[in-house]
């Protein structure tokens, strides 16, 4: 599937818990922290993004060195959005559990915490999330390679 870049997403609200081992927790956190890899992004971020994406599964230089265009389809079939999270916020954090809210352009990133679930065993990722624009709701729970999804449209 071949995406265009679109100039407005629709934005899907999204609240991740992740919980674990205080250890395995930490861990996830640190790794989380980062910028953008795309130049255009970099220059309009002020300071680090607390839940990067490309920091938990990296665009390959490859993709970068093509562009926007490929970079989105690329986000769009490993991480199930595109550009990652914005206006990302730790709203609760103590011994063995962070919980981020944060934004994703049209849908929520299911197929990134798919995969880094599996990167971190150890953990489990509660995923909330709610598109009203589009008109979808729900929730997924990751553990390993184990995930269960309900979304409902309304």
């Amino acid at each position: 599937m071949v995406l265009k870049v679109k100039p407005m997403p629709n934005w899907c609200a999204n609240k991740l818990t992740v919980r674990g081992s205080e250890l395995a927790v930490d861990a996830f956190r640190k790794q989380a922290v980062g910028h953008s890899p795309w130049p255009r992004q970099r220059e309009t971020e002020d300071k680090q993004n607390l839940l990067n994406f490309h920091n938990l599964l990296a665009v390959p230089s490859e993709v970068l060195a093509s562009g926007d265009v490929a970079g989105a389809n690329w986000e769009s079939e490993n991480w199930g959005c595109t550009y990652g999270a914005s206006e990302t916020k730790i709203v609760e954090e103590w011994e063995g559990l962070v919980v981020y809210e944060f934004q994703t352009p049209w849908l929520p990133p299911i197929k990134l915490l798919e995969t880094i679930a599996r990167h971190f065993p150890d953990l489990t990722f509660m995923l909330d999330y709610d598109e009203p624009d589009a008109g979808f709701t729900g929730i997924a729970r990751f553990k390993g390679e184990a995930k269960e999804e309900h979304c409902l449209n309304y």
